[in-house]
């Protein structure tokens, strides 16, 4: 079974996550080490410093989000891009009556299509430097 993690995390926070991942095989060693200060360069500093900054209320799902992420059953939550050509100010948007992918300036009603970096690349590669990461 997966599941999603618990807290929001930052980009920098994600991936240290992902490293835990990638090298531990114990849930118990990589909060060890997260929560030991580190000398010099510390992979898990801002995993720790958010520990740090957490009330205690947090404790009990940065140790599950942790569990999941070393036991391989995290589910990382995918980043949604818009397309947006700053020239022209327009964006790729879905057009029911045309029933595709369209440009344009949205109307009311109709935002900017999003997708992941992966699906919009997939459509055509040159939209990379037009991508737009959206917060949900």
């Amino acid at each position: 079974m997966k599941y999603k993690l618990k807290l929001d995390y930052t980009e920098e926070e994600l991936k240290e996550l992902k490293e835990l991942g990638k090298y531990y095989f114990s849930p118990m060693e990589a909060i060890q080490d997260i929560l030991n200060v580190g000398i010099g360069n510390d992979p898990f500093e801002n995993l720790r410093a958010k520990y740090f900054a957490m009330g205690h209320e947090d404790e009990f799902d940065f140790m599950a989000d942790i569990n999941n992420v070393v036991m391989g059953t995290a589910i990382f939550p995918e980043n949604k891009y818009v397309v947006h050509d700053s020239v022209t100010g327009q964006y790729i948007y879905y057009n029911i009556k045309q029933k595709g992918l369209r440009w344009g300036k949205p109307h009311s009603g109709t935002g900017a299509e999003t997708k992941t970096k992966e699906e919009w690349l997939a459509i055509n590669p040159a939209y990379e430097p037009m991508l737009e990461r959206v917060e949900e």
